[in-house]
């Protein structure tokens, strides 16, 4: 067995017994564009200390939580970077524009499609964020057990749609649905706009300088009118 998958295993294992602490951080936020592609971050951290336990960094702890993360595995260029913040230590990745599919929902966890000029999350709440492992066989994902028993963890879901949300069962904040994993729904839902409204500062601009050319034009008969008159006389 290689040293990385030695680490996965360690991780697996610790986690089981960091479960009852709930010592973890795992927050994902997405953001959709009208050409079917996702662009966003995860947060994956521990409590400070928590890697010195088992011979690692804190953010070492976390890369290797990722690695065993189901979601590692279908994302293509990352940028990984330090996390830190209240009490927490780990990694942030970031992500650019990969294809919807990326993220298509399976039988066991949440996913994202699209319908005509509609963008669906749907899915089980619980497999996105505590997928399954069994002492790093890899099979499963970086949590194990229950994620109710995760009292102080924070594992969270945020995306955010082109346009209007039309139905939701998270909670709603512009275009914006999110989800507490831990004590949300089962299933997770919502509907929202693939694509972005016109921007109403546009259209008053639009408005605006067709008035403007109106009265140009009227202007302009007026002076012309005046002026064959003028001759006349």
């Amino acid at each position: 067995m290689g040293s990385g998958r030695r680490l996965g295993v360690l991780v697996v294992v610790a986690l089981a017994a960091l479960v009852a602490t709930g010592c973890i951080r795992f927050n994902t936020d997405l953001t959709l564009s009208e050409d079917n592609t996702v662009s966003g971050s995860f947060v994956v951290a521990v409590k400070e200390g928590t890697g010195d336990e088992y011979g690692m960094s804190d953010r070492e702890f976390a890369e290797a939580m990722w690695e065993e993360s189901a979601r590692a595995g279908t994302l293509g260029d990352t940028r990984i970077s330090d996390y830190a913040a209240d009490g927490y230590r780990g990694i942030t990745v970031r992500f650019s524009e990969v294809p919807l599919e990326t993220f298509a929902p399976a039988a066991d966890t949440w996913g994202i499609t699209r319908d005509g000029d509609v963008y669906v999350v749907s899915g089980p709440s619980e497999a996105a964020s505590q997928p399954t492992a069994d002492a790093g066989d890899g099979t499963g994902g970086a949590f194990t057990g229950d994620i109710d028993e995760l009292t102080d963890a924070q594992v969270m879901l945020s995306v955010t749609f082109p346009g209007d949300i039309a139905h939701s069962n998270g909670e709603v904040k512009g275009r914006t649905v999110t989800w507490d994993l831990q004590n949300g729904p089962e299933e997770l839902l919502a509907r929202g706009s693939a694509v972005t409204p016109a921007d109403p500062a546009v259209a008053v601009a639009y408005v605006v300088c067709g008035l403007l050319a109106v009265g140009a034009v009227g202007y302009a008969i007026a002076g012309r009118r005046a002026r064959t008159t003028a001759r006349k006389r």
